[in-house]
């Protein structure tokens, strides 16, 4: 599988997409492990790691850290293929998977996910770390697939504040300026996958359609980034206290 026009792609946008990465039989094992696996993960993630939409329908916003709770999504996280790709982005350190999530954006949800860098809570240096997202529906701008400001990974990170919404910690304290980059909607059909730099600025909106956009997100950096624990220990308290003083969806 090459990819120099996706490691091309990545190194000038601070994001790529690949198509048909999964197979349709692929995915409706990956369908069937999720079924069974949120049967008993939705009772028993930890407070923090299940977010419900704030409805009567308690639709699931976001489950973090699957794989610390499943062996299949462990192993997913760790496909030869995903990280082959992630060691192209490296170039050739090594790869330390760091964890896997799923965000479901229910029919015609209004929240989005304001504009942010990963990095503003991962903290990684250097910045040699990815997002990679696996669609499992449809994710097109209607239904509120991630928009990436194209170039901006080669910015520091901006000053972030708490985002006030649930799922997404963090947001830019100022947004950027639509001048600066040039916005890109990554529409993807299920089984195909994007991949962001922790630095690329971008955000999510609302899902106006009346079909789930289901993605499953990895996080992956390279054994030359290290993780600035004093920042993130802080990141960590600074979060829990959030979560006690916020009523949320459970």
């Amino acid at each position: 599988m090459e990819d120099e026009s996706t490691t091309a792609a990545y190194q000038r946008n601070g994001f790529a997409v690949i198509p048909g990465l999964f197979s349709a039989e692929e995915l409706l094992e990956i369908e069937r492990q999720l079924e069974a696996h949120l049967r008993l993960d939705l009772v028993s993630a930890p407070r923090g790691d299940v977010v419900f939409e704030a409805d009567a329908e308690r639709s699931l916003r976001c489950l973090f850290r699957i794989h610390e709770r499943s062996a299949y999504f462990d192993q997913l996280m760790r496909d030869s293929r995903l990280i082959q790709l992630v060691q192209q982005l490296f170039h050739g350190a090594d790869v330390v998977a760091d964890g896997t999530m799923l965000i479901d954006k229910a029919p015609l949800t209004k929240y989005e996910f304001p504009w942010h860098q990963d990095n503003a809570y991962q903290f990684w240096n250097p910045p040699d770390a990815v997002a990679v997202t696996l669609a499992l529906d449809d994710s097109t701008a209607e239904s509120g697939a991630i928009v990436c400001l194209a170039g901006s990974h080669r910015e520091s990170i901006r000053p972030h504040q708490p985002s006030g919404v649930f799922g997404a910690s963090r947001s830019l304290v100022t947004p950027p300026n639509a001048k600066d980059f040039s916005p890109v909607t990554l529409a993807l059909k299920p089984g195909d996958v994007s991949l962001h730099h922790v630095n690329t600025i971008h955000r999510t909106g609302p899902n106006h359609t009346s079909r789930h956009r289901r993605n499953l997100g990895f996080a992956y950096h390279s054994s030359r980034a290290v993780c600035d624990k004093v920042a993130a220990d802080q990141y960590k308290r600074d979060l829990a206290q959030f979560l006690q003083t916020q009523q949320v969806p459970v």
